[in-house]
């Protein structure tokens, strides 16, 4: 298990869901544009394996995590126990659009980006004025309908391209072997 209180858990220690994993250098980074200092309220949108709800987890947030799809659900309700996070992530199954939430959040956190729009009119309500919202995108159009969602509501959204290549074994010597690039699209609720 992952000892270090650093962010960037290595993928190997997660289960995959069929969504895939956000990788650990990826999760890295969106929790360091959060802004965390420890007791924030997070929501997780599309929370797929749960790894990116475990790394918010595990440095003191209160999570809330929504997965619409049931197998995606039983992987991260299996990481999230073994991480023993149990009391630090609630996991609701559902369409994030039909979810009703009780709770306001200081940080929003979109990792599956179906329906988007519709999402968001049921999610920006409960952002805190001054909470972040972060949307993680692989597609160029997920990327152009979040800066559109976000300006819609008043947010001027700054865009992250992230290129990850990781060295790996080609016959006896090392080359870079890429990942999708991964679009952050985030911004602050005034």
């Amino acid at each position: 298990m992952w000892q270090y209180k650093s962010t960037g858990i290595p993928d190997t220690l997660f289960s995959r869901s069929k969504a895939g994993l956000t990788r650990e250098e990826i999760r890295a980074i969106i929790v360091s544009k959060a802004r965390i200092k420890g007791k924030e309220r997070i929501l997780d949108v599309g929370t797929g394996s749960g790894s990116v709800s475990i790394e918010f987890a595990r440095l003191g947030c209160d999570v809330t995590a929504v997965e619409k799809d049931e197998e995606n659900f039983e992987i991260a309700r299996k990481n999230i126990e073994q991480f023993g996070l149990k009391d630090k992530i609630e996991l609701i199954l559902g369409e994030m659009e039909k979810v009703n939430l009780d709770s306001r959040f200081d940080v929003v956190f979109f990792g599956g980006t179906d329906n988007l729009g519709k999402s968001f009119d049921s999610v920006f309500k409960h952002l805190k004025p001054g909470g972040r919202i972060i949307i993680a995108a692989v597609r160029l159009e997920t990327v152009v309908d979040a800066i559109k969602v976000l300006k819609i509501r008043g947010i001027n959204p700054e865009v992250l391209n992230i290129c990850l290549n990781k060295g790996k074994d080609l016959g006896g010597k090392t080359a870079l072997a890429p990942s999708y690039p991964v679009f952050l699209i985030y911004g602050d609720k005034k």
